[in-house]
């Protein structure tokens, strides 16, 4: 299962940053309202509020997908796990710890 999740993980990145690269080419101006102490302190870092702004919305998308997929298939992973609990794995007879 964690091989599953990791596969998943590397599949969302990638279609992540296919997105994000097809619609970094056209920007959008926003207003953003931050509070006094925050912007100052961003500023005193040099940090680019855009770019910051940018990867904390993908990372909050990647984790909205992952957990939807979670849950949609949810179902799917209890059975599986069961199923393992009830049999074993496949490998078992492998391992030697």
């Amino acid at each position: 299962m964690l091989v599953h999740y990791a596969n998943l993980r590397q599949f969302m990145r990638i279609t992540m940053g296919v997105l994000m690269r097809s619609a970094s080419n056209v920007k959008k101006s926003v207003n953003v309202s931050l509070s006094p102490d925050i912007l100052t302190q961003a500023r005193e870092l040099n940090l680019n509020l855009s770019v910051v702004l940018t990867e904390a919305l993908i990372e909050k998308f990647r984790e909205n997908k992952r957990d939807e997929w979670l849950r949609e298939n949810q179902k799917s992973i209890d059975a599986i796990n069961q199923w393992v609990d009830e049999n074993g794995s496949f490998s078992d007879f492998q391992r030697s710890f």
